[in-house]
């Protein structure tokens, strides 16, 4: 079981990652490709910025800090758990597909509650740092999204 938590916690997020680089590559509609994998990465990069500069400066321990009874299933950094990081980076990127492609997006939006609820079975995360980052990766992506629409109307 601990190896499926370790692979769905930092193997599933490269997966899709570059799954996501990879679906350029395949597809015929290049534009709307390079606007799909742009939009998102864009979408889950400014996420991720933005709370890692809430996490800098309001830092939150892990469980494993917080519970000595608990042990992180491999090596993470300390005081920096919320919201996760690999949550709102992959809501994003899921909320971005999803926008854009529906029946992509649900199964990338599957992905992110793989990856979040892993980390949680990981004990590097509690449920509210992983749901927090899912609503805001979630929310920067419908921002994203909603600017990009408002200046390039279809």
């Amino acid at each position: 079981m601990s190896y499926l938590i370790y692979f769905c916690a930092v193997i599933l997020p490269w997966v899709m990652a570059l799954g996501l680089v990879g679906y350029f590559f395949v597809t015929k509609k290049k534009i709307a490709g390079l606007r799909l994998v742009g939009l998102s990465f864009l979408s889950a990069l400014l996420a991720w910025f933005l709370a890692s500069l809430y996490k800098y400066n309001f830092p939150s321990p892990r469980p494993f800090e917080l519970y000595d009874n608990l042990k992180p299933l491999f090596t993470t950094t300390r005081g920096d758990a919320f919201p996760s990081g690999h949550a709102t980076f992959f809501g994003a990127l899921a909320v971005g597909v999803f926008w854009q492609r529906k029946k992509l997006g649900l199964v990338f939006i599957l992905g992110a509650i793989l990856i979040s609820v892993a980390r949680v079975l990981a004990n590097v995360h509690s449920p509210a740092d992983v749901i927090a980052g899912l609503l805001w990766g979630s929310l920067v992506a419908v921002f994203v999204s909603l600017v990009y629409h408002k200046i390039y109307p279809r």
